[in-house]
């Protein structure tokens, strides 16, 4: 079964990391068209997510029950009006994750699966899930202390041997991301917990990684999500973001290596990724 949303809180982040944290950067995103937004995933991918947004019903979602009747309108009036709306789309292990704009920006619509989330941000570290009011704290800190090494776990290696593998790539800066949720992660859903940490993220860093760190958002999510191995409100992410190329035609990417803090040590959890190439058309 799906995991239930912390209803406030875990859509405002997403919505901030996907885009640029800002309520400005979250209506540029809006502006790039349906094609661009998913450049990243496949023709397949593409297919499945547009026929997945013109299929999807209200009265049907799995969370109807807990929109109320001006939630309702919002949801519908930004599903209706997908292709311009759309601020994000992937798909992790089947599940498709979805963030749609709205015409406040401070408010998005999360989308994972047949559940329908509406999130406000109504403070620094506020948002209202379907109406539900939750807190959840993002901070970042620089990264320079590499006494901080990462964990060896389940056989695999983490961190070391990868960062800075490819020698085309340049290092630019590495963070610590911090997050504290309300409630265990396993009870949200990717997409609205990404979409609060990407509001509250894209914000902090600013600029071309800003935005990027926004989309990169729910690929941390997915993984703090699918932690129920490990029930925690705690998680730490090391960032890492790189350039590639000259300028104008400069690739970026940023990676995040994703941590549960179970029991006072750090488990990890996953890798999340994310490139957007310097050439005009290339997309994410």
């Amino acid at each position: 079964m799906k995991k239930r949303f912390l209803k406030p809180i875990v859509l405002g982040l997403i919505v901030m990391l996907i885009f640029n944290i800002t309520p400005s950067a979250f209506a540029n995103q809006t502006e790039h068209g349906l094609s661009e937004t998913m450049n990243n995933l496949s023709k397949t991918e593409q297919q499945d997510i547009t026929n997945h947004l013109e299929a999807l019903e209200l009265k049907t979602a799995d969370t109807s029950e807990e929109l109320s009747k001006e939630n309702k309108q919002i949801a519908k009036k930004s599903l209706e009006s997908f292709e311009k709306n759309l601020i994000y789309a992937g798909i992790n292990n089947g599940e498709k994750n979805i963030i749609l704009g709205t015409d406040n920006e401070d408010t998005f619509v999360a989308i994972t699966d047949e559940i329908i989330e509406v999130v406000e941000r109504i403070g620094e570290y506020d948002f209202l899930i379907n109406g539900e009011e939750h807190h959840i704290e993002v901070t970042i800190s620089d990264s320079s202390d590499d006494s901080e090494t990462a964990l060896t776990f389940n056989n695999e290696t983490i961190e070391s041997g990868e960062v800075g593998i490819m020698s085309s790539w340049k290092l630019q800066s590495t963070k610590w991301v911090n997050v504290n949720a309300q409630r265990n992660f396993h009870t949200y859903t990717a997409s609205a917990l990404g979409g609060i940490i990407g509001t509250i993220l894209g914000g902090v860093i600013g600029g071309a990684f800003g935005s990027m760190v926004g989309s990169l958002a729910v690929g941390m999510a997915y993984n703090y999500a699918a932690s129920s191995q490990y029930p925690t409100n705690v998680g730490r992410s090391h960032l890492y973001m790189y350039t590639r190329g000259k300028s104008p035609l400069v690739d970026r990417k940023t990676v995040s290596y994703d941590y549960a803090v179970y029991n006072g040590k750090n488990v990890y959890l996953g890798k999340a990724e994310r490139i957007k190439r310097g050439c005009v058309g290339c997309g994410v």
